[in-house]
């Protein structure tokens, strides 16, 4: 999934969660894109600058269980109030489907190896071939962006984000308008 997918996706729940949980309507919308896409942010430099000649992946460390529950316990541990923060995050596993990739969820306990992108022979020489590969080879992930297109409008929509305003507002401030 691309990150404004992530992003659009899990800004449409905490709005919808705000309603019934309180710690929700205090969260930094900004902070809360950042965890969206946290293990993609971690992961893709990794990759582009060494990983993805080695593994052949982009999705490497912060996309397995093992990371997800170290990050989750140390964030909780040192800050309980950064359990939205620490969702958001652990929402990328859900968004990504992750347990579909069991070499990177479940490394290391399946071994050394994370999922391979390129097969053998394949012309799939860098990581921006391989998106190309992926999309073009597997429709069902435009539905998935498509989704997060529309949940995206959806919460422009309903925060009036498209008033310049509005839109300054919470970009400045993280915060929705009341």
């Amino acid at each position: 999934m691309l990150p404004q997918s992530h992003v659009a996706y899990t800004w449409v729940t905490f709005d919808v969660l705000r309603a019934r949980v309180s710690a929700f309507r205090k969260v930094d919308y900004r902070l809360v894109a950042l965890a969206a896409m946290g293990a993609d942010l971690i992961d893709k430099p990794l990759a582009a600058l060494y990983f993805y000649r080695r593994y052949k992946s982009a999705v490497l460390f912060a996309h397995t269980l093992l990371f997800h529950l170290v990050a989750s316990l140390a964030a909780l541990r040192r800050r309980p109030r950064w359990w939205p923060y620490v969702l958001a995050f652990n929402g990328h596993i859900v968004l990504d489907r992750l347990w579909l990739f069991q070499d990177t969820f479940y490394w290391p306990f399946r071994g050394w190896r994370f999922h391979t992108w390129q097969k053998a022979g394949s012309e799939q020489e860098d990581i921006k071939r391989a998106y190309w590969y992926a999309f073009t080879r597997r429709p069902e992930l435009w539905g998935w962006e498509l989704g997060g297109a529309l949940a995206l409008l959806w919460f422009v929509w309903r925060h009036r984000l498209y008033h310049l305003r509005e839109l300054w507002g919470f970009l400045r401030t993280g915060r929705l308008p009341d």
